[in-house]
């Protein structure tokens, strides 16, 4: 079976963060500083328009810093960008388009084919364990449109166990399932960071019991700025929203 454990000697590590959605504009993240290792769940918590979204670009690649540094294992992070999968909010997905869970799962061997070679038996055998990890070995020819919620975080999350990284973003993972999708995908994570010996970073809006059932640590924030980073046993409450915050 294939399968790719990752220790924790490897470092994520944050240096006063910071970051803007364009020249000139009003700082999105100002002074983030934390350090995690692989084996480890992280939740990033805050109302709405606190930055946790805009860390997670930042961390997957698709915001560049204003200032500060990424290190993974002491190298700029955006070297290293094969071991960060990401995972964004299912309202930016498009759940009908025409591919099955099979597929999609495949999808994460693509940055390790490039665009010459071909998937081989140790490809295959990769996406055979992503789906077996995952449970979705029975529905692996269904089209990702007949899942449900919970059904399609767990075929993303093949994806990225598939692609091999070490570091998993996730942002807003538990929106739209019951409790027992809560619970399900919550036990994976956690199985993904202690048994596969990943790192998993997602953004949630949960209660503090919940957050502490799926992860070892958080992260607050308010306004960009960040507030608390330690055991999730001693997480703060999150300040009162504004009426008007953003969604980022």
């Amino acid at each position: 079976m294939a399968t790719s454990h990752h220790t924790g000697t490897h470092e994520l590590r944050v240096e006063d963060l910071c970051a803007a959605y364009g020249r000139g504009a009003e700082p999105a993240l100002r002074g983030i500083s934390f350090s995690i290792t692989c084996g480890h769940t992280m939740a990033l918590v805050g109302r709405n328009g606190a930055g946790k979204s805009t860390l997670l670009s930042v961390l997957a690649g698709l915001l560049r810093p204003s200032g500060g540094r990424v290190l993974w294992n002491g190298l700029p992070l955006h070297n290293v960008r094969h071991e960060v999968a990401y995972l964004p909010q299912r309202s930016g997905i498009d759940w009908s388009f025409p591919i099955t869970v099979r597929g999609v799962v495949e999808l994460g061997r693509f940055p390790s084919l490039g665009l010459l070679r071909a998937a081989g038996e140790e490809d295959e055998s990769i996406v055979h364990h992503a789906l077996e990890c995952m449970q979705l070995l029975a529905l692996r020819e269904r089209p990702i449109s007949q899942l449900s919620g919970g059904q399609q975080q767990r075929a993303f999350l093949a994806r990225a166990l598939a692609q091999q990284a070490h570091v998993l973003l996730l942002d807003e993972p538990f929106t739209g399932l019951d409790i027992s999708g809560v619970h399900a995908l919550g036990d994976l994570l956690k199985r993904m960071a202690r048994e596969e010996g990943r790192l998993v970073i997602a953004a949630c809006h949960d209660t503090p019991e919940e957050i502490a059932r799926v992860f070892d640590c958080a992260l607050l924030l308010d306004g960009g700025e960040q507030l608390f980073f330690g055991p999730c046993a001693q997480l703060p409450p999150s300040p009162t929203p504004h009426p008007h915050a953003s969604a980022r």
